[in-house]
């Protein structure tokens, strides 16, 4: 029991399925022998219950109602139900695993979790008023929304504790710059489908047949009726003047904002990972007076900064790793250099070559940011006190928008015929909206945050369900879709056809722009791309199609046929590819691909790790979870 969460925080809910992890899972055994009507599931001995599946359903249904508007289906429903269950053992499978290695999450933990969701705050503030509110509006006790986030703090202790120690070894490192500075060079002959498009040749027949075997498909929209009442720091009224003291003294508590950052203009000695013997050595000639410069030209692998003596210009807090900036920041004199720093690119030898320090700007230069900060400030504090009233009504009664209207002094906006992707309507609103919920219990709904400073709560009426087209309403499009299905088929033959006529053409030296004409085809000259933004009038899709290609052999190609997102078949012909090199890129640069390489290799150790558990673990899943009675 969290009494520091009931006593003193505050409601918008947002059912967190733990850990959905993005690895397909097997079908596990389903257990015809769990019969109780409490168990959904058995993980290694432990039970996950009907009432965590129950929620995580029905979170997961309002989701792909919204999604389909008006097309779920019953098949669509059996699939979820699966893909439910299977999260939630293999989250119980995990947790099982965290607990065993010791990780433990306090009180005091969960309840700061809990006040730092901003599904639960109104600007800056926590309100136990909005939290309480939403658990009770989606049936959702204190208890069991504390222990998801327990068991969510817990995990990610356990992801952190593997994430965390992951490292590329130097040899990885250069493989994986050498392959993001590769480019590569492709002609291509774009087949263009609506060129090839003939409605006139779709018969009525064809699309009565078609429309018969696909009604589901051609429905309307669901719509509603939907009543509004926003609350935005613009429908805030009053004048916001600050004193000449508020603002002397909001200046002096911020006055660490308006001095400029110190920046060190700094020079390093770069040496491979573990390579001590040498930097020790370089260090002791530094020691002996040997000049920086000289040892960095001669010694630093870094070649763009060792051509100026190790220059790496001007340096703010933050640029580059901790232990890099712990050390240049820890300099006091310029011209000293450190001790050996160990960073993930490497052993580092640095100097201070010049220090700027930061200077502090006067009132009068920051008057106006001051003035427009508090009048900010006074406007959001008005919002947070508006915005607690409307919680207050709301708790109080749910059912009377226009009285809630009428205290705030705030009119309701009324909207006819809503649709799921109406453009007027925000999206964040139409979400809540066409929550099944809430279109049958006219009820207005909980409070909804769509930003910081702009709340709403709304009401649903006049719910119109999806209604199947007629064949004549339809026509036009099946005939047009046809069409362009027809059209598809036929490029991809002549695609094909093109292909299979490519090798002996190149080979014997013919004109490929005109065979490609003679295939209804434009033909696109050689040219070079990279994964770094190097497209030459390429589109992006092509560019990186062209490095799923396998690499050529010397004075060969490989060619392929590939499809562009309008449809267009494309045969590509990739000739040449020339390897990166990491020296092409500058410091920062490689510095930051080595944190993303870094991230990718804990991410892939992470799944592992996970697979691994979830093979390990007994599960038994209840018949009737997977085909229940209805």
């Amino acid at each position: 029991m969290l009494t520091s969460i009931r006593e003193g925080l505050g409601k918008i809910f947002a059912l967190v399925i733990l850990l959905l992890i993005a690895i397909s899972f097997i079908f596990w055994g389903v257990d015809f022998g769990l019969t109780s009507g409490t168990i959904a599931a058995r993980v290694n001995g432990e039970d996950v219950s009907l009432y965590e599946f129950d929620q995580a359903l029905r979170f997961r249904e309002q989701q792909a109602v919204l999604g389909a508007q008006g097309n779920f289906d019953i098949n669509t429903r059996s699939q979820l139900r699966q893909e439910v269950i299977n999260a939630l053992v293999a989250d119980k499978a995990i947790l099982q695993r965290s607990q065993d290695r010791g990780f433990v999450v306090s009180d005091d933990d969960v309840a700061t979790a809990i006040a730092n969701r901003s599904e639960f705050r109104i600007g800056d503030e926590f309100s136990f008023d909005i939290y309480q509110s939403r658990l009770i509006n989606e049936g959702i006790t204190p208890d069991y929304y504390e222990s998801l986030q327990r068991n969510a703090l817990q995990l990610g202790m356990l992801q952190q504790s593997i994430t965390g120690t992951s490292y590329i070894l130097p040899y990885e490192f250069r493989l994986a710059l050498g392959l993001l500075t590769e480019r590569r060079r492709f002609s291509y002959a774009q087949f263009h489908v609506e060129s090839y498009i003939n409605e006139g040749t779709i018969p009525d027949e064809s699309v009565e047949i078609y429309y018969n075997a696909n009604r589901q498909n051609y429905v309307t929209a669901p719509s509603i009726t939907l009543e509004v009442l926003e609350i935005t720091s613009d429908t805030i009224n009053g004048v916001f003047s600050p004193s000449e003291s508020s603002i002397e003294e909001y200046y002096q508590v911020n006055i660490e904002r308006f001095v400029s950052d110190e920046q060190r203009r700094a020079s390093h000695i770069l040496f491979e990972p573990g390579n001590f013997i040498s930097a020790e050595q370089v260090l002791e000639r530094l020691k002996n007076g040997e000049a920086f410069d000289d040892l960095a030209l001669e010694f630093s692998v870094d070649q763009l900064s060792a051509q100026n003596g190790g220059d790496l210009g001007f340096i703010s807090r933050g640029l580059y790793p901790d232990s890099f900036d712990q050390a240049l920041y820890s300099l006091e004199t310029v011209g000293d250099h450190s001790q050996i720093v160990e960073t993930q690119f490497g052993l580092h030898i640095i100097k201070l070559d010049e220090l700027e320090l930061g200077q502090s700007q006067p009132i009068e230069e920051v008057r106006d940011i001051l003035i427009a900060e508090l009048e900010l400030e006074a406007q959001g504090s008005a919002f947070y006190e508006k915005s607690i009233q409307l919680a207050d009504l709301i708790y109080q009664n749910n059912t009377d928008l226009d009285f809630m209207s009428s205290s705030l002094g705030i009119g309701i906006t009324r909207y006819e015929e809503v649709t799921p992707v109406d453009p007027e309507i925000n999206s964040t609103i139409l979400s809540h909206a066409f929550n099944s919920g809430l279109i049958s219990s006219g009820s207005t709904s909980p409070l909804i945050e769509i930003s910081e400073n702009h709340i709403a709560v709304i009401r649903v009426s006049d719910y119109v369900e999806p209604q199947e087209k007629s064949l004549a309403e339809v026509t036009d499009l099946i005939r047009g879709q046809l069409a362009r299905s027809d059209a598809e088929r036929v490029a991809f033959v002549d695609a094909e056809a093109f292909l299979e006529r490519l090798q002996s053409a190149l080979e014997n030296g013919e004109d490929i722009p005109n065979i490609a004409s003679q295939f209804n085809a434009t033909w696109n000259e050689p040219r070079w791309v990279s994964r770094n933004g190097e497209l030459n009038e390429t589109p992006i899709e092509l560019a990186n199609a062209s490095y799923t290609l396998q690499k050529p052999n010397l004075d060969s190609f490989i060619a392929n046929i590939t499809q562009l997102q309008s449809g267009d078949p494309v045969v590509m012909i990739l000739s040449a590819v020339e390897m990166g090199s990491s020296e092409a890129l500058d410091e920062f640069t490689r510095q930051s691909y080595g944190l993303q390489l870094t991230d990718v290799n804990a991410s892939i150790e992470y799944d592992a790790y996970v697979r691994q558990v979830i093979n390990d673990a007994d599960i038994n899943i209840s018949q009737a979870v997977i085909t229940p009675i209805f």
